[in-house]
């Protein structure tokens, strides 16, 4: 079973099943869709994704969108989708963008593809191909097997020992670039939320020196019925008027002596 996570709404999908029928078409293909562009990508990828870690029957995964500006393929730069990709149980394929288009998807992935296309065509092999191999075996069958099988053996061998060593080798260079990756975002990051720390405290500092209890720190003091109305003018005090002053540090109970 494979499991391909793209935008139902391109054209990935419906290139990825044409590819597949041609070439192998008994295996099953699941569609896992995901927004893969535009706010929320990162997310619903990482949704995707989650989804099929579960899959346990999943043999292959997919993770394709066409070709697009540098912006529309940014999800597949976050470090989120990058991260669970990494993760899949299933090797993945990464077909994202065009072939000149690397992302960090396409770095840790298991297997880089040019084309979504060209994703199907790793992940299944050709039918006609086969059974022409199939056939040319058939016709050396004979004395010949037990050499050609041993031959196969070590081949086979030779070719699982590049191959690790290949996997090793992309893996290490995926990581060190993912690190390097993340060290820029998060110096870049820190510098961000400095500027921003130093703006809030400049304003901050602007509001402190606006504020009335400022105005009292320097001998002032506003006078207050017991509504919380200010009192302003000396008509508002007449004899036996009670008042609460307010002072710097809190607040004094006063009453007018006599009108003025």
């Amino acid at each position: 079973m494979i499991g391909v996570v793209t935008s139902p709404e391109g054209a990935v999908w419906h290139d990825i099943v044409a590819v597949v029928a041609r070439r192998w078409p008994h295996v099953e293909l699941v569609l896992i869709g995901a927004r893969v562009q535009g706010e929320g990508a990162p997310e619903d990828l990482c949704r995707a994704l989650a989804l099929a870690a579960r899959w346990e029957s999943l043999d292959v995964l997919i993770v394709a969108r066409g070709g697009g500006s540098k912006e529309d393929l940014w999800a597949f730069n976050d470090e989120r989708v990058a991260r669970a990709v990494a993760a899949s149980r299933a090797p993945t394929i990464a077909a994202v963008g065009h072939e000149t288009d690397v992302t960090l998807t396409d770095l840790v992935a298991d297997v880089r593809a040019s084309t979504p296309s060209a994703a199907a065509e790793a992940a299944v092999p050709d039918r006609e191909e086969v059974l022409h191999r199939l056939r040319g075996t058939a016709v050396g069958l004979g004395a010949g097997v037990a050499r050609r099988l041993a031959l196969t053996d070590e081949r086979l061998a030779h070719a699982t020992t590049r191959l690790s060593a290949a996997v090793d080798r992309r893996v290490a260079s995926a990581a060190e670039r993912l690190h390097r990756a993340a060290t820029r975002m998060g110096t870049a990051c820190a510098a961000r939320l400095a500027e921003r720390e130093a703006a809030l405290a400049r304003f901050a500092a602007s509001l402190d020196a606006l504020s009335p209890l400022k105005v009292l720190d320097r001998g002032y003091a506003v006078a207050r019925d017991e509504a919380g109305t200010v009192l302003r003018r000396i008509s508002e005090f007449p004899a036996g008027r009670r008042f609460r002053l307010r002072v710097a540090d809190g607040e004094v109970p006063a009453r007018s002596e006599r009108s003025a």
